[in-house]
């Protein structure tokens, strides 16, 4: 019997009656207690207080507590914005692409005929003892043995999943001189052998020409928003939203759907990432659009997401032309007047394309949104490090403070990877590896740096079948989850990378604190731990969209997830094959009895989500890439 059997009823009551803390925030969206208006909720920071009823346990496989389920056409990435009766989301334009089951299906049979039409001209080569041939075969070998030794060294090939092993090796051939090597030899070794047969060369071809059809993939400069009726999931609208850019279907890491849609309750407005925003009535009706142009050659990953402050929408992108006083390939905050689409300001200090700023106030309760730059890829946005920005009428677009670690940004810059969470006191910057740094927010002054690679970790006994404390575990090459952080007064919770864990930081006394979770759960409701799940990466027609192996990993790889959602004192965090933990932030150790419940967006292998929850009116709405869901 499971020991967290008490939480497996329909709701738990909270027993406390609070009003909606973002009622209280100068940040919060007019009216908008009990609503989603933007990506973090009324406030924007993923925290809300209620008295309402919370969902805690349910399950899309059983039914369990679930509303209803709508089927989306093609996947996105964006978070759900409610208003009442209306629930606003991004995805990508549907396509006619054929089904990803009968591309294998005619790749498997080439493949079939082309290697067996390979042997036998190898054969007929041996046969003939062709000198030339023979020259190719034996300065093969060497080269193809000490890749194979290359692979077999390289830990993060080796931490791969089968799925996502071929593309980490196609990149780690365009980088190592063996592999260069090797692709070289090998290139000329199979072009000869083609040169004997007609037949094999057309094979080739063709065995080539589906296997980019198998590997799957599409992109578009545009997306599209819906609206859905929040009570029954039923769709009462969709319009395009234009682009400037080609971005890639459901990339790991971000697609031009990622930003959340954002509303007022009188207007719903939505940032496509490839390059264009739009403001809608409630109803669908146009009321103004506008393209931009992205960073070009940039990384362009999970970065920004909505926000509304008063009359104002916010978006990131470079300066616009004959800008003078920034730099040309950068990225600053831009505010524009959400009523008519027109530019307000532009922020002096950049982000990059990897950060996700948050509002929030400041300890005098002055309204300001907190940025962050660095990172790996070359981002070029400088100084690394944090600039607060104030919101207060006669500063807007200013900066309170910047703070600047010491170190370079191949350690440091990794900070700008997080969802850029603060309160009033402090606020949270990860480097690469193994410590965190706590930055004072009303002074942008270093409070501490603290390692996170001693850890107490809570560990399951598959035979014993209950939780055991390890202490003291030295983490090697850590890596956290950057896009799925969330800081708890003095607690910083977040999941590790490449490990089922949930992770708690203590930025006061530095404890951490690892527990294990489950990576699936069986047909009976029972845990299953250490045996991960992948994901096929199919949308709900069958296609394979998503081109990019790592979205088919096992919920806990290198790919950004959206920030958790804190729902008075339980934190719910979503990982890539759509199982959702849910934890007491409130326990003195996150030890099993932190761990509330464990929830499923779907079938096992089957499910992929990389956004953030939202709670609306004692629901919560999440999505997946075949499907969006509430949950009641």
């Amino acid at each position: 019997m499971n020991k967290f059997v008490k939480y497996t009823g329909c709701f738990v009551a909270l027993l406390f009656v609070a009003c909606n803390t973002a009622q209280n925030s100068v940040t919060t969206v007019a009216d908008g207690e009990n609503q989603w208006p933007m990506s973090g909720g009324p406030n924007g920071s993923w925290k809300v207080k209620t008295d309402e009823h919370v969902p805690i346990k349910w399950s899309v496989r059983t039914g369990e507590n679930i509303k209803w389920k709508t089927t989306l056409p093609e996947g996105g990435q964006s978070g759900i914005a409610v208003w009442k009766d209306k629930l606003f989301l991004t995805i990508n334009p549907p396509n006619d692409h054929p089904k990803h089951a009968e591309i294998v299906k005619e790749y498997q049979k080439i493949k079939s005929i082309y290697q067996s039409n390979f042997e036998c001209q190898v054969l007929v080569l041996e046969k003939k003892k062709d000198q030339q041939f023979k020259k190719y075969k034996q300065k093969l070998k060497p080269v193809a043995e000490a890749w194979k030794q290359e692979l077999d060294k390289n830990a993060y090939y080796q931490h791969g999943s089968t799925l996502e092993k071929p593309e980490i090796e196609k990149n780690m051939l365009r980088k190592h001189k063996i592999g260069k090597e090797y692709e070289k030899v090998l290139k000329k070794y199979n072009a000869y052998v083609h040169q004997q047969s007609k037949d094999l060369k057309k094979d080739y071809v063709e065995l080539e020409r589906l296997r980019k059809l198998k590997n799957g993939g599409a992109s578009s400069k545009d997306v599209v928003l819906l609206c859905l009726n929040s009570e029954t999931g039923k769709l009462l609208w969709k319009k395009t939203v234009k682009g400037t850019i080609e971005s890639q279907y459901n990339y790991g890491f971000s697609d031009a759907t990622t930003p959340c849609p954002a509303t007022d309750g009188k207007h719903v407005w939505a940032i496509n990432a490839s390059g264009g925003m739009a403001c809608f009535t409630l109803d669908g009706n146009l009321v103004w659009e506008r393209t931009w142009q992205p960073t070009i050659g940039r990384p362009f990953n999970k970065q920004f997401d909505s926000m509304l402050f008063e009359d104002l929408i916010f978006n990131v992108e470079p300066p616009v032309a004959g800008d003078t006083e920034r730099e040309k390939g950068w990225n600053y905050l831009h505010a524009f007047d959400k009523k008519t689409g027109k530019r307000v300001w532009v922020t002096q200090q950049a982000l990059t394309h990897y950060n996700t700023p948050i509002l929030g106030e400041t300890v005098d309760g002055e309204p300001a949104i907190l940025i962050g730059r660095g990172g790996p890829h070359g981002v070029p946005e400088r100084p690394v490090g944090l600039s607060l920005i104030s919101l207060v009428k006669e500063n807007q677009g200013t900066e309170i403070w910047n703070w600047e670690p010491v170190e370079q940004n191949n350690e440091s810059g990794w900070g700008a990877l997080s969802t850029q969470h603060w309160d009033s006191e402090k606020a949270s910057w990860f480097y690469k590896g193994n410590d965190h740094a706590t930055i004072n927010t009303k002074t942008g002054e270093l409070i501490a740096k603290k390692p996170l690679s001693l850890v107490n970790q809570y560990n399951f006994d598959k035979v014993k079948q209950s939780y055991s404390l390890e202490e003291n575990v030295k983490i090697k090459g850590l890596q956290n989850q950057r896009h799925c952080n969330l800081s708890d007064e003095d607690n910083l919770f977040y999941m590790v990378r490449y490990n089922s864990y949930l992770a708690k930081h203590n930025v006061i006394t530095g404890l951490n604190e690892h527990l294990e979770v489950p990576n699936d759960i069986d047909a009976n409701g029972k845990y299953i731990y250490g045996h991960p799940q992948t994901n096929d990466g199919l949308n709900s027609k069958g296609q394979l969209n998503a081109a990019d192996a790592r979205t088919r990993g096992n919920g806990f790889q290198k790919c950004f997830l959206g920030s958790p959602t804190m729902i008075n004192n339980y934190i719910y965090f979503t990982n890539a094959v759509g199982m959702v933990y849910v934890i007491d932030a409130n326990t003195e150790k996150l030890d099993e009895s932190a761990l509330v419940a464990v929830n499923d967006l779907g079938e096992s292998g089957k499910t992929w989500s990389v956004n953030s929850l939202s709670y609306a009116n004692g629901k919560i709405y999440h999505r997946t890439m075949k499907e969006v869901i509430c949950i009641e």
